[in-house]
């Protein structure tokens, strides 16, 4: 299926009426605090979640009358367990904020709004965002109050049924027929229902229709007018080797999972209808890139696809041992390589993945050339195997954040080495830094003088904050990164994020174990968790 023919199917949501009615008998949950760092663990996805097995009606001694409970405004400051097994009414909007277990469990959780990552918008080391200290903490404690605001904030509504993997949901019987999809930002009203508790959780089950106002999928975005564009893209592991719970693979469990995880992701990069491409998260051969190329090549009917491989002595660099590793494909019709493909080997990135370096030039309109970095940063789980340097200290940040600082300047180290060949090199940094916006990662490359893209270009001027990539817990948050030297910046016509996967609920990515299968298309929509980044280079 072509692209074209994928997202003009899925875009029929745009024609929806608005304001379908969803017959509902669901919970509300109310999860317990969790830390804002990331379960990166090697590619499982799986976060602790209420089981609907010790799913309890509320006692009548909890019961203290029939009066309905309304709530208005602000969720954060309910004292909901005050109204266990009461009648609840939600008065106004709320918003989907997750969707992670919609298929399997039957949840959704929302809010209010939004709701964003604290480290996204808050400099834990500077009250003002537009500062760039990458070391101390005199402000975590505005980090560790809006943690407490998201948490209290969320709530989760669940389908109020102990079984698993119901289609179509029970909160969503159209899904699959007038409705594709429930994706983050998506809108409903007039939620009713009684609370009652599972195990610590509270859970709301709605007793009547609530309003479900869809949110439309977009489309791509637009950078201006560029003379080279690259991508930015997390692939979510990409392993031509078949995960069969023995080996050290992580994609596909089957032939047929890594079918359709490769067909979603050569329409979404097709789609972005970049020059250049930088990946995250391939397998660490040469098999996975190579075998991506040849299904991109396959789709567009032209060998125009190339990769660069890897470096020499790759395998024995720190990060070069790595299942994973990072990758740069581009298209040979657009830009064309200067000279060999490099790395940055430094021991900051032991036990992560080695940067790649490669330059390109235009093959028309321009004749500067230009250096793409591309990295993926150590990510935040496992602070119990850290060392006390690295450990999770409660500052938003996660585990290892100080490895994470030391990859970060190690890359700045390496613009410099280059920069004393030419003052003036024009070098993009790109990747997976695992690091929010106003992390001491992404600090510390400002303060060494590479450009925010998302704060310096007009289509993301002054709402990097508010841009985002990754969902975490009900969380929106930017972890994938675009940094350049000044003298690239300059040149740069746009950066937008394509909201094609983290708004998108799982069950529509390719696996087969838990979801339904008339949801699957093959089109770019839930083809990874992370969204890619696109990149206009004007001159």
């Amino acid at each position: 299926m072509t692209l074209t023919k994928a997202i003009a199917r899925t875009n029929f949501l745009a024609m929806m009426t608005i304001g379908l009615l969803i017959l509902t008998i669901g919970l509300l949950i109310q999860f317990a605090s969790h830390s804002s760092a990331n379960a990166e663990t090697n590619g499982s996805n799986d976060v602790a979640v209420a089981n609907h097995a010790n799913l309890q009606p509320a006692t009548t001694k909890q019961r203290s009358d029939n009066k309905p409970v309304v709530i208005e405004g602000d969720l954060s400051a309910i004292d909901w367990r005050s109204h266990v097994g009461k009648k609840v009414v939600i008065k106004g909007e709320l918003v989907v904020v997750d969707t992670y277990d919609l298929a399997r469990r039957g949840q959704i959780k929302v809010a209010r709004e939004r709701l964003y990552i604290p480290t996204s918008q808050i400099d834990p080391n500077d009250s003002d965002p537009a500062e760039n200290s990458f070391e101390g903490g005199s402000n975590v404690a505005k980090v560790v109050a809006a943690q407490k605001f998201n948490d209290n904030a969320i709530i989760t509504i669940d389908d109020g049924t102990p079984k698993e993997n119901i289609f179509p949901p029970t909160l969503f019987p159209r899904l699959g027929k007038s409705i594709p999809t429930v994706r983050i930002g998506s809108k409903i009203t007039g939620v009713t229902g009684k609370l009652v508790k599972a195990g610590n959780n509270l859970l709301l089950v709605p007793s009547k229709r609530f309003r479900f106002t869809p949110a439309e999928r977009p489309e791509r975005p637009n950078v201006g007018k560029a003379n080279v564009t690259v991508a930015s893209f997390n692939v979510l592991n990409y392993f031509t080797t078949i995960d069969n719970g023995r080996n050290n693979a992580r994609g596909a469990d089957s032939k047929s999972e890594f079918k359709r995880q490769e067909a979603k992701l050569v329409s979404a990069i097709i789609g972005l209808g970049a020059d250049v491409i930088g990946l995250m998260e391939l397998e660490n051969n040469l098999e996975s890139e190579k075998q991506l190329v040849a299904a991109l090549n396959k789709e567009i009917g032209s060998e125009v696809f190339k990769a660069c491989g890897l470096p020499d002595g790759f395998d024995a660099a720190p990060g070069g041992e790595n299942a994973i590793r990072v990758g740069i494909i581009y298209r040979s019709d657009r830009v064309s390589p200067v000279g060999e493909v490099s790395m940055v080997s430094d021991v900051a990135f032991d036990g992560a993945r080695t940067p790649i370096v490669q330059s390109f030039k235009p093959n028309r309109g321009s004749e500067k050339s230009f250096s793409l970095i591309v990295n993926h940063f150590k990510s935040k789980g496992g602070s119990d195997r850290a060392d006390v340097a690295n450990k999770n200290k409660g500052d938003g940040q996660g585990a290892y954040n100080a490895t994470r600082r030391a990859q970060s300047l190690a890359i700045c180290n390496y613009i410099d080495a280059m920069k004393q060949d030419d003052a003036e090199a024009r070098v993009l940094v790109v990747g997976d830094l695992n690091a929010y916006g106003q992390e001491d990662p992404v600090d510390a490359m400002r303060a060494k003088g590479l450009v925010d893209l998302r704060e310096r270009s007009a289509s993301g001027a002054g709402d990097g904050e508010r841009d985002y990539s990754y969902i975490y817990y009900g969380q929106s948050g930017n972890l994938d990164h675009a940094m350049a030297t000044e003298s690239l910046a300059n040149d740069v016509t746009g950066i937008a994020t394509w909201h094609i996967n983290s708004d998108e609920p799982r069950f529509l990515d390719y696996n087969q174990e838990y979801n339904p299968k008339p949801l699957y298309e093959a089109d770019p929509f839930r083809s990874s968790d992370h969204d890619p980044v696109l990149i206009g280079i004007g001159n």
